[in-house]
């Protein structure tokens, strides 16, 4: 009798670890997803915003593997005078070698450096957790679902970027310009639309994401 109550605790405790480890796994494949869609949508709405604009390098603390011989061709960016990589879309310091540049507005998701992609899957997890959440726990998604989520979007960017965010971002949600505050629905609101469309539902047990007042959104 105990042998067979070991046994059932034992196949009810696989059971438990091999669906953590799906969702884990689901959850990853969600969250890439969307990371990769935010960076694009981010690049594209850049564009629109700024049409003459041909880069934006930023610094990068994580340190690519470079040849050194490959940074020739000399340029004077935004950031100062660089040598580029023959990729166009890495730069170093010409009197700091240290300091490596990378163009995030011509790299695609999966190019960007880890301090970068973090960034953009910090914030990709954040929105898919709470679709998630919100579907199994049957949540009216409409506009006061965005809103609240956003501004936990936005809570979370804060103490991630606080050292050197503009003062002006480093307010409440609700003090944000309608501009910024777009940026932070958009997160929300990409990670609905992938759900659907990856038909990730069916991976999560729950039914497809249905907006009140919102549904133009998810197109």
């Amino acid at each position: 009798m105990n042998l067979i109550i070991i046994l059932i605790y034992i196949i009810l405790l696989c059971g438990s670890n091999v669906e953590l480890s799906l969702f884990k796994t689901n959850f990853h494949f969600y969250v890439q997803n969307v990371a990769s869609i935010f960076h694009s949508n981010w690049r594209e709405n850049f564009l629109k915003k700024n049409p003459f604009a041909k880069n934006r390098f930023k610094l990068t603390k994580s340190l690519t593997h470079y040849n050194s011989s490959d940074f020739i061709y000399p340029m004077i960016l935004t950031v100062g005078s660089c040598l580029v990589h023959r990729n166009f879309k890495v730069a170093q310091n010409r009197y700091n070698s240290s300091l490596i540049y990378v163009d995030i507005l011509n790299m695609n998701y999966n190019e960007l450096p880890p301090d970068w992609a973090l960034e953009n899957r910090a914030t990709a997890q954040i929105a898919c957790k709470y679709v998630i959440q919100g579907l199994r726990k049957k949540k009216l998604f409409n506009q006061n679902f965005i809103e609240k989520i956003s501004a936990i979007i936005h809570n979370e960017w804060m103490k991630r970027n606080g050292e050197y965010a503009s003062k002006d971002l480093m307010v409440p949600y609700m003090n944000l310009t309608e501009i910024e505050k777009d940026k932070d629905r958009k997160a929300i609101l990409i990670a609905c639309r992938i759900y659907n469309e990856l038909y990730l539902y069916h991976k999560f047990n729950t039914t497809p994401v249905a907006f009140v007042g919102y549904i133009d959104q998810l197109n």
